[in-house]
């Protein structure tokens, strides 16, 4: 019964008094690193599974890569990976394309 989406406030995976906050079946600490960055480094694309369920990493990069050449706005990219990725009927595709969809992209340069 654990709503993905929003776990941080399920108390019932966070009830063993034994162990800290962080070492709970559920916690609100993030797992996080730090990549440097390269010259090379175009964009940063943070999207949900109801995104990346649709298009692969590259499949995605590809289809930034060439809107941001082209000079789109970003606002109107997103817009356009979700069309991209909605599913018509999503029982047809076993739920792809049906989930919600979230998509941030950062322009590095």
């Amino acid at each position: 019964n654990l709503n993905l989406s929003r776990p941080i406030g399920d108390l019932k995976h966070k009830s063993d008094s034994k162990l800290p906050p962080s070492k709970q079946v559920i916690t609100a600490e993030p797992d996080v690193r730090r990549i440097p960055r390269t010259e090379e480094d175009e964009f940063i694309i943070t999207a949900c599974d109801g995104v990346w369920d649709c298009m692969s990493n590259q499949q995605l990069v590809d289809f930034v890569r060439a809107r941001l050449k082209s000079n789109q706005v970003i606002s109107k990219i997103c817009e356009d990976i979700f069309e991209k990725c909605i599913s018509v009927d999503p029982k047809q595709t076993q739920g792809i394309g049906g989930d919600n969809m979230t998509c941030i992209i950062i322009k590095l340069k």
